[in-house]
């Protein structure tokens, strides 16, 4: 009932701003959490490499010969 005391204009004016606020904000957070998705598997993705890398080296060095890296 309160709603109808507003005018039309001002609910317009009110939308329109909760529009060219509210969906750029979504769009960055969804942004930044794909980012951040992301950024997290490459990490995660870097240290299997490394650790693989640490165990050839580390079977390359019990089986005496010399790595070639």
């Amino acid at each position: 009932m309160a709603l109808a005391l507003v005018s039309t204009e001002f609910l317009t004016a009110m939308g329109l701003l909760v529009v060219l606020v509210g969906v750029p904000l979504f769009v960055l957070g969804v942004i930044a959490l794909v980012t951040g998705y992301i950024q997290y598997d490459a990490e995660r993705y870097l240290e299997e490499l490394e650790a693989a890398e640490a165990a050839e080296v580390a079977e390359v060095a019990e089986d005496g010969e010399l790595a070639d890296d």
